[in-house]
């Protein structure tokens, strides 16, 4: 029997956006990694987990968290970008 791909533990997604970065971390995927992007002083936000696309999607479409999760993962993200801009 097959698995699906959203099933796959190792599935990844990248995002430049903090918000949606945010809301990633909230519902307790694994930040994977943080990527600077060459001549820029932009990140790239990426996560790990089985699903993580699709909830990523959901992101954009009504999503529903708990305030003080998202606003706890926005910090935690923004110091992380901003440590690794220098």
């Amino acid at each position: 029997m097959s698995r699906k791909k959203e099933d796959d533990p190792t599935e990844l997604h990248r995002t430049a956006n903090l918000y949606e970065g945010s809301y990633l971390l909230a519902k307790n995927y694994e930040l994977a990694g943080v990527e600077k992007q060459p001549n820029s002083a932009k990140v790239v936000l990426v996560f790990k987990g089985a699903g993580v696309q699709k909830t990523a999607l959901s992101f954009y479409n009504a999503a529903v968290i708990a305030a003080k999760s998202f606003s706890d993962s926005y910090r935690t993200l923004k110091d992380l970008v901003f440590q690794n801009r220098r």
